[in-house]
């Protein structure tokens, strides 16, 4: 029985020495800079469970409606809540996770670029409980004060210049949303329209924006709509890029289009055909729901179920 104990012990001390080498080689690994990227050979490895989660905000006049503005609420704060579970299920020493918040243009109100400042966050091995549960709660009330400013300074007429997401592809996703080291998710909260007035181009039947009146002009109202867009070549005017290691979530799509049955269906057409020219292979885009229906899009595709 001395015997049997004896040899627990000796196990048990084994065990732990084993461990603790675990440990050391994981922390080595972690602390080994790759001589190409700027995280560690390790990290990049696993770079599936570390998530770069972007949101675009759509701040054009779509937020005009109060109705946009809650729902786009609560599609963020379940955002943030599944990116939190996500963090909470890693062990702290691989923490390696980011989440932050675009606009384009840059909105004119300063106080504006400030909230988003607070809303770009980086969880790292050093992270602490508290910041973790600061995030969830900015992320609950931070973006209603953001929709209200920007509400508030389109003045008595509500001019808005619109919201530049052509260009913002175009110019900033490579550089702003994708990086080696992560799994590079971009959230675009839109209602599927796209203008600015400093980005109306048009090359044959290729367009950088997408208005009502111009979905209109389309004269896609009928059953063969489809047919018609491949034998014209009707789409979003495109880009030469590749996004091979994005993924694209958009949240949102309306029908502004009440005459037109299908124009859900239009736009849909248009956003993926865009994506699909730019080497994104993993999009989803949805029409804009109650937010207890968006929840489950929202978990599955940043859980990778969808």
């Amino acid at each position: 029985m001395k015997f049997l104990a004896i040899r627990l012990i000796l196990f048990s001390l084994l065990l732990v020495a084993c461990v603790a080498d675990k440990k050391e080689k994981i922390e080595d690994q972690i602390n080994t800079s790759s001589s190409s990227t700027e995280c560690s050979n390790y990290i990049k490895k696993n770079k599936i469970n570390n998530l770069n989660i972007s949101v675009f905000l759509d701040l054009s006049d779509r937020i005009l409606d109060k109705n946009t503005i809650i729902k786009d609420s609560s599609y963020l704060s379940e955002l943030a809540n599944v990116f939190i579970e996500h963090v909470k299920r890693k062990r702290l020493i691989l923490l390696e996770d980011k989440m932050q918040l675009f606009f384009n243009p840059e909105p004119a109100d300063p106080a504006i670029n400030d909230i988003a400042n607070n809303l770009q966050i980086h969880f790292t091995r050093n992270t602490t409980k508290e910041e973790l549960n600061k995030t969830l709660s900015l992320y609950q009330t931070l973006p209603i004060k953001i929709y209200k400013k920007a509400v508030a300074g389109s003045g008595e007429k509500n001019k808005y210049p619109g919201s530049d997401i052509w260009r913002f592809f175009k110019d900033n996703v490579k550089d702003y949303c994708i990086d080696d080291c992560h799994r590079n998710i971009l959230v675009i909260l839109t209602d599927g329209y796209m203008y600015h007035e400093n980005s109306v181009m048009k090359e044959k039947n290729k367009l950088s924006y997408l208005t009502p009146k111009t979905l209109s002009s389309l004269k896609l109202n009928s059953s063969n709509w489809n047919q018609k867009i491949n034998e014209k070549g009707f789409g979003f005017l495109p880009l030469d890029k590749n996004f091979k290691d994005l993924e694209v979530l958009v949240i949102g799509i309306n029908n502004k289009n009440p005459d037109n049955p299908y124009a859900l269906d239009i736009m849909k057409t248009f956003w993926e055909n865009w994506f699909k020219d730019m080497g994104i292979e993993n999009y989803k885009i949805k029409k804009t729901d109650l937010p207890v229906n968006i929840k489950k899009v929202i978990q599955n595709f940043i859980t990778n179920k969808s």
